[in-house]
């Protein structure tokens, strides 16, 4: 609060200086005055969105989280975008599961392996950036998916970890991630959470042959995988965007579950 307080004092002062001098000088140096308020201005603005940012109020799930030992991956690199899909109703549940909860949290070694991931891809394209559209889950969120998804059992479980067995997501160590460029998503054949053949890695040779992908949709997919696995992480054969930091058994031995 007191970094606020003093850069709000310090816009004041800019203010002031630019009046006297724009009252009191020739046309150039008041245009000259006029540009450096703009630069000093972003400048104050951007520092005023981080002390914001910093004092932004934390759910109560956010704040167990914590306490368990999770990181916030955007407090790990601020490049990183999220948009946690449960916690709005665009998904195939239709409705926000997580309330209050927006932020993408893991256990802290997948995370690292995340900002490792976007590093790798901004040397790539500097224009590109991760996108998070799921983390951390916790274990009663998943089994209110698990009851919502009305579809059989055998085809359930390609889609969704059933909660008896846990997900990785439940122990902060998965991550449901896609790219953008200039802020706007890749295309990737299908939209996040598709529930069909068309968003398996396993049949992506078949699906371009038979025209259902494209090649530059295919080309998306493999450079999220080439940036993801040289991070650490290994895919699923039935989703494109679900990526793990370890197996299932190594995550309970290691991490305590989300309940």
């Amino acid at each position: 609060m007191l970094i606020l307080m003093q850069n709000i004092f310090k816009m004041k002062a800019y203010y002031i200086v630019f009046l006297l001098l724009f009252f009191s000088c020739n046309e150039k140096t008041k245009i000259k005055a006029i540009e450096n308020l703009k630069k000093d201005t972003i400048s104050v603005v951007k520092e005023v969105k981080k002390v914001f940012k910093k004092v932004r109020k934390k759910s109560a799930l956010e704040l167990k989280l914590i306490k368990q030992g999770l990181v916030n991956l955007q407090e790990l690199d601020s490049t990183i975008q999220v948009k946690l899909m449960y916690a709005t109703p665009d998904n195939f549940v239709g409705v926000n599961m997580y309330g209050d909860f927006d932020q993408a949290y893991l256990y802290p070694n997948p995370a690292k392996k995340v900002v490792q991931a976007q590093r790798a891809l901004k040397a790539i394209d500097s224009s590109y950036s991760l996108i998070i559209y799921d983390a951390v889950r916790p274990l009663h969120i998943q089994q209110k998916m698990w009851d919502a998804l009305k579809i059989p059992f055998k085809e359930k479980i390609k889609f969704l970890s059933n909660p008896k067995n846990g997900s990785i997501h439940n122990y902060g160590s998965a991550v449901d991630i896609s790219i953008t460029k200039n802020g706007k998503p890749l295309d990737m054949g299908t939209p996040y959470d598709y529930l069909g053949k068309l968003a398996y890695p396993r049949l992506e040779k078949q699906l371009l042959k038979t025209g259902k992908l494209t090649e530059k949709q295919v080309a998306n997919r493999k450079l999220l995988r080439k940036v993801m696995f040289g991070s650490g992480f290994t895919g699923i054969t039935t989703e494109w965007w679900h990526f793990n930091s370890l197996k299932r058994r190594d995550a309970k031995q290691k991490y305590k579950v989300i309940p």
